[in-house]
């Protein structure tokens, strides 16, 4: 299980859970402060941070795209250029559509304040899910947005967070990812997190490269992750095939590698492969079944007569859940 009701429907609240922290002790929480570490942003106790997309909105008013169509880093760059943001209100670009909006010294409880999460929202009214405080319109965040919008491309906040504390992992992890807000997650939580050049999060992203980068560093941890979030953002805009194509080079250029280095080592291994939720091609949007995993290595021996990796094979053998949070810690013990 690693989605938890009331919390949202993400890899937020499923990487948070796998990395040993049950998230339903830290929200509300946007990863919009791991963001803001991973691009060295400071934030004030009294700042508040907002993950903020570069949206494509219809002539009709509607939501059609959270990524503006994957848009390139050019393009991104030129449009937000062409922004005038008032003061107190700061943007700070990322990647792509995916950008930090920060609220400097605002007054207002993260608590009272209601964002619609634009991956969520695709095709929806913009009027229907714009920023909301205490049940009402907020006219100051929803000015901004309206301002931003031009050719088609417009802001989209959500979620906000403050900048808190959190304890230590129990493990020395290393965390390989293209995605700045997993980059954040591990090195606040006291991880070694790495981004090697030319991994984009999206199909075509350097697999090898991050393959590399976990072999060149995993002898110095106790574990270490590697998220492909490529299969995520094809299910988002509906493309089954580019899906299947990200899992196959996943497999044939992550998995498959990485067992051979582990089984040409001296030293014992445990390997764990699953997806952090579900994102389905049907409408694009998140699921909160509980996922699939797989376990082998030193010491583990089947306890299934399964030959294959799949939700329905495993549903059938099997209804026990694991949470989240204890998955590390087991596989480590």
């Amino acid at each position: 299980r690693t989605m938890y009701n009331g919390l949202p429907l993400g890899s937020l609240v499923g990487l948070l859970g796998i990395l040993g922290y049950d998230p339903r002790e830290y929200f509300p929480l946007g990863r919009s402060i791991f963001e803001a570490y991973a691009l060295g942003l400071k934030l004030n106790p009294a700042d508040m941070a907002f993950r903020c997309n570069v949206v494509r909105v219809s002539d009709d008013d509607r939501l059609t795209d959270f990524t503006a169509g994957q848009i390139d880093e050019a393009s991104a760059c030129e449009y937000l250029a062409g922004l005038q943001l008032p003061a107190p209100f700061e943007i700070h670009h990322d990647l792509s559509y995916r950008n930090v909006l920060i609220y400097r010294d605002c007054p207002l409880p993260v608590n009272d304040i209601r964002l619609f999460e634009p991956h969520e929202n695709v095709g929806n009214s913009i009027k229907d899910i714009m920023p909301r405080y205490k049940n009402e319109t907020f006219k100051l965040l929803m000015e901004i947005m309206l301002a931003s919008r031009r050719d088609g491309l417009m802001l989209w906040p959500w979620g906000v967070s403050r900048m808190r504390a959190f304890p230590q992992m129990p493990f020395n992890i290393c965390m390989v990812t293209a995605l700045s807000f997993l980059y954040g997650m591990a090195g606040m939580l006291g991880g070694h997190p790495i981004k090697p050049p030319g991994t984009t999060g999206y199909l075509g992203s350097d697999l090898g490269a991050k393959l590399n980068a976990l072999t060149e560093y995993l002898h110095r941890f106790d574990a270490g992750l590697i998220h492909c979030n490529a299969p995520d953002e094809e299910s988002h805009i509906n493309n089954l095939q580019g899906k299947v194509q990200a899992i196959e080079d996943i497999d044939r250029l992550v998995v498959g590698p990485l067992l051979n280095y582990l089984e040409d080592s001296p030293e014992p291994y445990r390997i764990l492969f699953c997806p952090d939720h579900y994102t389905c091609c049907e409408d694009g949007k998140h699921r909160d079944n509980p996922v699939p995993y797989v376990v082998t290595g030193s010491g583990i021996t089947p306890n299934h007569s399964l030959s294959t990796y799949s939700e329905v094979a495993i549903d059938k053998r099997s209804k026990r859940i694991l949470e989240s949070y204890h998955l590390i810690s087991t596989l480590l013990k």
